[in-house]
């Protein structure tokens, strides 16, 4: 019994790999990173030329709305519930969590963030493809940024990301009865790898698509918990 366990697992994780590219390109890319940084440090450091230090940027239209924009009090409940919702109807993570709380925005505040289209963040599924930043987090900085000084911004997405390394997930379990996992990293790979071994389920198993819907439920609340706490509403 406790061979066949280990075959589904060994198979879930090849799936994974698969599904979100050749790992045998990852690797032969990271074998180059010491030797390009090297390169790098070796060289001397250049000046930007005048003319690039001097590009003369159009001006944005006295139109335009001010940045950051202007953040509103979220409810936590309402985001997960979003979030949650968003992975099927709109799409994956990414999606999920910039509708729960872009999405949310352009509901309660309206203009301008009912001008951000959704569907701009459908890159972000399967870690951008390649399993890299999980798309749950690249939905929660975009709309981080939107709304932070870029300082503050920094700040936040490392409290976000902090967290997200060490929870156990999935916390919103709506549906159905699943296994929690420490990712202990905020790649796609790690995070879902991780699930589906100790699951023993298939990348297109319903019960990987439910725990990756419940996780960006939950880091759709977090990322509105910061938010809150950070503009003190």
């Amino acid at each position: 019994m406790e061979k066949n366990n280990f075959k589904a697992r060994s198979y879930s994780r090849r799936e994974m790999i698969q599904k979100i590219g050749k790992s045998a390109v990852g690797v032969a890319m990271l074998g180059t990173i010491p030797t390009l940084l090297s390169a790098c440090a070796s060289e001397t450091a250049q000046l930007p030329s005048k003319e690039v230090l001097n590009y003369k940027y159009v001006e944005a239209s006295k139109d335009a709305p001010s940045y950051p924009y202007a953040y509103q009090k979220l409810d936590v409940a309402t985001a997960i519930e979003r979030g949650h919702a968003g992975y099927y109807n709109k799409g994956g993570c990414c999606r999920g969590v910039a509708d729960a709380i872009i999405g949310q925005l352009g509901d309660s505040a309206g203009y301008p963030f009912n001008q951000i289209p959704i569907d701009m963040f459908a890159n972000g599924t399967t870690g951008y493809g390649i399993g890299s930043l999980c798309g749950s987090l690249g939905g929660a900085v975009a709309a981080i940024g939107l709304v932070c000084e870029p300082e503050d911004a920094k700040a936040v997405t490392k409290e976000l990301f902090d967290w997200y390394q060490k929870t156990e997930f999935p916390i919103y379990q709506p549906d159905m009865k699943l296994e929690t996992t420490v990712a202990n990293s905020v790649n796609c790979i790690d995070s879902v790898s991780k699930f589906m071994e100790k699951a023993g389920v298939a990348m297109n198993d319903p019960k990987r698509k439910e725990r990756c819907a419940c996780l960006t439920g939950d880091v759709a609340g977090k990322t509105v918990e910061l938010l809150n706490k950070h503009f003190g509403v």
